[in-house]
């Protein structure tokens, strides 16, 4: 056999993400919609871990990731993506006009995770690399068991044995025996995780309560404006990018679009479309070290061909980075007044990177 096959021995997270329930949709359900809809909260889970856990494997309905992250940096993230699946699915519901019984099921999807720590080696088959190892088994071993939940996170004692004591603590003692032996850990309820981000998201910022209230007059119609607002190639400009990357929003609508901008020295903001009324107003989130700024724009036409692009800004005053969060916002509304001003004018450059 030839021994470049297999790779050296590596030590890490073993993580798997698995959508429950999705035998069941499938079976109850048209396939081509039921398929697409498992691509699109797919890509949603590997964007939200994008340079924290690499995916290793798609297997169906689950994911492989592996990580050389710390325990409690692995579940963080789980957590960020935990939120990001419940989000994706939300956004899908909501702009979906399809009746089929794939789109009008999708909330019997629900997500859970497991964690194991070990060793394993790569196998490659062709241009596929599969992991190979005691401990991938294990760890696969246990997305069949008995936790009492539907959504939640289990984890060996090789994770547990390595968290703070008390996030370890969150976790409750689970055991079970397998054909490789008995696998002891816990496992941890999370779907609170998204009852508490439902109640702390925006949908959009009121002029009274807007930290940032800044209007430009465009010279040019509400339509024109609201469709190349959300352009990625005027996105890139606003935004003063050296590289922009957009994801579709759910379904292939504006809401839930994401912008990567990339800027020098290795520098990345996220925006997210977090609502929209076509014609009316468009409310982005961005996430800073000074947490979540959310931008509403609104378009107040002023006859035919003049309207005001009204930006409302809001974020949290009371963290302590609020005052740099404060001064990046009021440049930002001042370097970007030309660019909205252009935006009826002149057809920015093809292309987002």
């Amino acid at each position: 056999m030839d021994n470049r096959a297999f790779s050296r021995l590596d030590e890490g997270a073993l993580v798997l993400a698995d959508i429950s329930g999705y035998s069941a949709f499938v079976a109850q359900t048209e396939i081509d919609h039921s398929w697409e809809i498992l691509h699109e909260l797919l890509d949603t889970m590997v964007r939200s871990v994008e340079g924290r856990l690499d995916v290793s494997q798609v297997e169906g309905d689950c994911i492989l990731f592996i990580s050389g992250l710390t325990e409690l940096e692995v579940l963080e993230a789980l957590e960020t993506t935990f939120v990001s699946f419940h989000r994706r699915l939300r956004d899908m519901r909501t702009v979906t006009t399809c009746p089929c019984e794939a789109c009008a099921n999708i909330d019997m999807l629900k997500l859970k995770f497991v964690v194991h720590r070990g060793s394993y080696s790569r196998q490659r088959l062709g241009s596929i690399e599969q992991l190979h190892g005691t401990d991938v088994i294990v760890a696969h071993r246990l997305l069949k068991n008995k936790v009492p939940s539907k959504e939640y996170v289990l984890v060996t004692d090789a994770v547990l044995g390595r968290l703070p004591v008390d996030r370890a603590s969150r976790f409750a003692p689970y055991s079970e025996d397998y054909d490789v032996g008995a696998i002891s850990g816990g496992y941890e309820e999370i779907a609170h995780l998204w009852e508490a981000a439902q109640a702390t998201e925006r949908k959009r910022v009121l002029p009274e309560e807007a930290l940032l209230d800044s209007p430009v007059t465009v010279d040019a119609s509400v339509d024109v404006i609201s469709e190349r607002m959300l352009r990625p190639d005027f996105m890139k400009l606003y935004m003063h990018a050296d590289r922009l990357d957009a994801f579709e929003g759910a379904r292939g609508a504006d809401l839930g679009t994401e912008y990567h901008c990339h800027h020098g020295q290795g520098m990345l903001s996220v925006l997210r479309v977090v609502s929209i009324d076509p014609n009316r107003e468009v409310t982005v989130v961005s996430t800073s070290p000074g947490g979540d700024i959310y931008i509403t724009t609104r378009f107040e036409p002023e006859g035919p061909t003049r309207t005001v692009v009204r930006r409302l800004g809001w974020w949290d005053a009371s963290d302590p980075m609020s005052a740099m969060v404060t001064a990046f916002m009021n440049d930002f509304s001042t370097t970007t007044v030309e660019t909205l001003r252009s935006i009826g004018t002149r057809e920015p450059d093809a292309g987002g990177a």
